[in-house]
């Protein structure tokens, strides 16, 4: 209502209500102290910040659609990644090297095994770009509409000296909560079914960041956008390029590959989450059946923390820039 939208600005921008004029004169007499005083500052950055983001955390509790669109996407996607490999990731036979076994024996064994190492390396490298693509997608939920869909409000709380640093602040802390729920379940759960070799610090440090570069890039989108509906389009296409330009299931062309994959945040994941089994043999089968290079681990940290500053930096002056419909 529009009483309660007027106590909003009024508790984030600490402006009183206009009293009518003709009233105010009438019946009240002249403060002198009060009409020196000039006029009444706006609270600073940590206080606006504050209230946004318990404003933003009540808007939570409250919505309780998107609480179970939220549960039901923490709880199902993992359920969909450890589908295709329940009782764990399949054994790796050795070759036999007994000298006993004739040449068309040795020559099927050899088949077998090569045929076996393609299935795993492919199965390990798929698990690994399901957990990431999943994860884009619950990043691109987290922020799509976050600002766009509340924008007309947001000019106008602007007007009353709200600042765009302590709103989008506000976002990123709240969005950070449901990043990381959603990225340590995902590497948890996906571990402890399929047995994932590797260290799980440095995988859920992985999904967290992809997760947050998709999240901090989708705000960006949002704050740019002038409706919902533009943001959440334009956040589900950045989505659906992940998986094709990752360059793990079909290797791009050098050429292409070169100018994609830096902004490719699925890619710098799921290399990474391979190399954290690099001391493993998971990791060479991948290797053989993947034309697509992998970076090093700290390298794809690097660049993932890139997208989540760089994300934020765009949805700042964004949301600082005014947009009127």
């Amino acid at each position: 209502s529009d009483r309660s939208h007027a106590e909003l600005e009024k508790g984030i921008s600490g402006g009183d209500a206009v009293p009518d004029e003709d009233t105010e004169l009438l019946d009240e007499p002249v403060d002198s102290d009060r009409s020196d005083s000039g006029p009444m500052r706006s609270p600073g950055m940590l206080s606006q910040f504050a209230t946004l983001l318990g404003r933003r955390l009540k808007i939570f509790r409250r919505d309780t659609g998107q609480l179970w669109i939220h549960l039901a996407l923490i709880l199902g996607f993992p359920l969909l990644v450890v589908v295709f490999a329940l009782d764990g990731l399949p054994a790796i036979e050795n070759l036999s090297m007994s000298m006993d076994i004739d040449m068309f024996e040795m020559a099927r064994e050899r088949a077998d095994f090569s045929e076996q190492s393609v299935r795993v390396g492919s199965l390990v490298s798929g698990l690994v770009m399901f957990q990431v693509v999943l994860l884009t997608l619950m990043g691109a939920n987290n922020a799509a509409r976050e600002i766009a869909a509340e924008r007309l409000i947001f000019e106008k709380e602007k007007l009353g000296g709200v600042r765009a640093s302590s709103y989008v602040l506000s976002k990123a802390v709240f969005l950070l909560f449901l990043v990381t729920v959603q990225s340590v379940w995902m590497a948890v759960f996906v571990k402890v079914i399929c047995r994932f070799p590797g260290d799980l610090s440095q995988q859920i440090l992985l999904l967290l960041l992809v997760n947050a570069a998709m999240t901090a890039v989708c705000l960006a989108i949002s704050a740019m956008m002038k409706s919902a509906e533009q943001a959440s389009l334009l956040s589900i296409y950045l989505v659906g390029f992940q998986l094709p330009l990752s360059g793990a299931v079909l290797a791009l062309p050098a050429v292409l590959g070169e100018i994609t994959r830096p902004f490719i945040a699925a890619y710098w994941s799921w290399s990474g989450v391979l190399q954290t089994m690099r001391d493993t043999r998971f990791y060479d089968l991948v290797v053989d059946v993947s034309q697509t290079p992998l970076a090093s681990l700290e390298f794809c940290i690097w660049v993932l923390c890139c997208h989540v500053g760089l994300g934020l930096v765009i949805a700042w002056l964004g949301a600082h820039h005014s947009r009127w419909e």
